[in-house]
């Protein structure tokens, strides 16, 4: 499966639900002058010298500077104005452009003074005489500034995004180079989605776009991965959107993930998720071996509640399992799980929120539902189910209580949520997941101080009545794969003992203390110290977290464009480790 073939199913998908909404031609502008420059910080464009703007229908106006304010959307052209067009050729002193209004106003060359107003793109009749608004002709005073981006010409489409061409953007100090260059200022949220995993530093290159459309090139860095380069590209619609990337694009391990999301209606929407990890040397070349997810969701909107389904698809070996000269060694080591690609579907109902008695700050939220899982475990399941069977069925009921923050003297606040499930299945056993939080809150304003406090239980059982002890018959230490024998779990870190106690219930206390100090808008420091208490007791790499936890992190706002956060944690020597081996660091907008 290859990036071109994500979006094409992405684009049979989207097909098959609907046709997507329609829209009108966009507006553009397409500018190109001895200078042009666009200053980031007041979203305006400029252009000097021979200047030259063609509109969308062709039309072009010409003078010796240009400005626009992308921002209140209406541009300026000023200095020996000539407009010309199929049905309109007239020289004057300034034209002025509001798309939002649809509206153009212009002060032509004549030997008594007038003013014409032209409505949209109908250049055949002028409206002389009709009122100009009063700052038309305005020009904004950008004495000072710095301009962010310097280029030799610019493709606007308003409310929407800007081209450059030949672009020179201004990045650590100096003007860096590039064929092409796009900003965008949409107020469509679907433009900056995002398709990638994460990573501790991001710095995109868009380098094409339309009211439609953007592509751009990462630079990026992870623990994983280190540093390489990705690419993403943008389908975007008023309600719908589709996002492709290949991440990282320069490695020989690398990820294809599609995202498609479409709105129907405001009471029904889905989304689609693909992804296929793959070894390959190049990206036309066949990889050596690859594996695939996919999930589709539909969303509905009900009376006072909502219905949602989903299905999950895993396709863990997608090439095949690889040819052996022995076919019976062949068979022997074929996994039958990658030919039944494990399956899950799930449809779930969920209740609005409302007060559980009246007059009392409780409110509740319940939830219910069904579903299925096709070879979820393989095809050695439970030791105690005889024959195991790839198909379980299963349904669910759960809720959650809810106390909303409870405000006391001196700036305390305090809140509690309380969340249950039961699962039962196909198979005779079920499970109960329940999850207790209070958190103590306190604001010092005069400080810049916040401090929280937080207390939480969680308790989970997998109950198989008078088939428990044939379901976990060796304790922890045989479930999670520990070498060892009985309930000796043996790990890098250590040996383990004891584990027979745990039969399918388990227990996690937390308590977690924090102090937040922001000074100021550019700069935060937040501590937190956790402490945990588990049943079973955790096991190094394998479950469970450390005991003692204390994270200290900073975040810097180091320039209107660059936020950088950095944390760093100790575990209080669990398993030989006190600090991390590297501070974490993120860079994001």
């Amino acid at each position: 499966m290859r990036f071109s073939v994500l979006v094409a199913l992405a684009c049979m998908w989207f097909a098959a639900l609907g046709v997507t909404a329609a829209a009108s031609p966009p507006t553009s502008l397409d500018v190109s002058a001895k200078n042009v420059d666009f200053y980031y910080n007041r979203f305006i464009v400029t252009a000097d010298g021979s200047v030259r703007v063609r509109l969308s229908d062709g039309t072009t106006v010409s003078g010796e500077t240009f400005t626009m304010d992308l921002k209140l959307n209406r541009y300026l052209v000023a200095g020996d104005v000539h407009v010309d067009g199929p049905t309109i050729h007239q020289s004057g002193a300034a034209f002025a452009g509001y798309p939002d209004l649809d509206r153009s106003f212009f002060l032509p060359a004549g030997e008594t003074p007038e003013r014409y107003t032209y409505y949209g793109l109908d250049w055949t009749n002028p409206h002389p005489g009709h009122e100009h608004p009063g700052d038309a002709f305005y020009f904004p005073d950008l004495s000072g500034e710095r301009a962010y981006i310097k280029a030799a010409g610019a493709r606007i489409v308003p409310r929407t995004n800007v081209l450059f061409d030949q672009a020179r953007v201004y990045t650590a100090g100096i003007y860096a180079y590039s064929p092409r260059y796009v900003v965008t200022f949409s107020a469509n949220p679907h433009f900056f989605e995002n398709a990638f995993a994460g990573a501790r530093a991001d710095v995109a290159v868009p380098f094409n776009g339309s009211a439609h459309s953007l592509t751009a090139l990462h630079a990026r860095n992870d623990a994983v991965n280190g540093t390489y380069l990705a690419i993403d590209q943008h389908f975007v619609w008023d309600h719908d959107y589709i996002v492709a990337a290949i991440d990282p694009l320069t490695q020989e391990q690398r990820q294809y993930n599609l995202i498609g999301y479409k709105r129907f209606s405001s009471k029904l929407e889905s989304r689609l998720f693909l992804q296929e990890s793959a070894a390959q040397a190049g990206i036309v070349n066949r990889p050596e071996n690859a594996a695939a997810f996919g999930e589709i969701q539909l969303n509905g909107a009900l009376r006072h509640s909502g219905l949602s389904y989903t299905q999950d698809n895993y396709y863990q070996y997608i090439l095949g399992y690889p040819r052996q000269a022995n076919d019976a060694v062949a068979a022997i080591n074929y996994d039958p799980r990658w030919r039944e690609h494990p399956t899950q579907t799930a449809l779930v109902w969920t209740g609005y929120e409302d007060r559980l008695f009246h007059g009392l700050p409780v409110t509740f939220r319940l939830r219910s539902g069904v579903g299925t899982a096709h070879d979820i475990y393989g095809y050695g399941g439970y030791p105690n189910l005889n024959p195991p069977g790839p198909d379980l069925f299963y349904h669910t009921y759960g809720g959650t209580l809810s106390l909303p923050a409870l405000k006391f003297a001196n700036g305390l606040s305090l809140t509690a949520v309380y969340d249950r499930q039961q699962t039962w299945f196909s198979q005779p056993h079920h499970t109960d997941i329940s999850d207790a939080r209070v958190s103590l809150s306190k604001q010092y304003g005069l400080q810049h101080v916040n401090a929280f406090l937080l207390y939480d239980v969680k308790n989970t059982g997998d109950y198989w009545g008078a088939q428990q002890l044939a379901a976990f018959p060796a304790g922890v230490a045989a479930q999670t794969g520990c070498a060892g024998g009985g309930d000796v779990c043996v790990t890098p870190f250590g040996t383990y003992r004891g584990l027979d106690a745990f039969r399918g219930f388990a227990t996690s206390r937390g308590l977690s203390g924090s102090l937040v100090f922001t000074p100021s808008p550019l700069f935060t420091m937040s501590l937190l110290l956790s402490h945990y208490s588990d049943f079973p007791k955790p096991v190094p790499g394998v479950f469970g977290q450390p005991p003692w936890q204390f994270t200290g992190g900073l975040r810097v706002r180091l320039s209107k464009q660059v936020l950088l956060d950095v944390a760093r944690s100790n575990y209080f020597n669990f398993a030989n480790e006190r600090w991390t081996p590297q501070f974490q660091i993120q860079f994001s907008p």
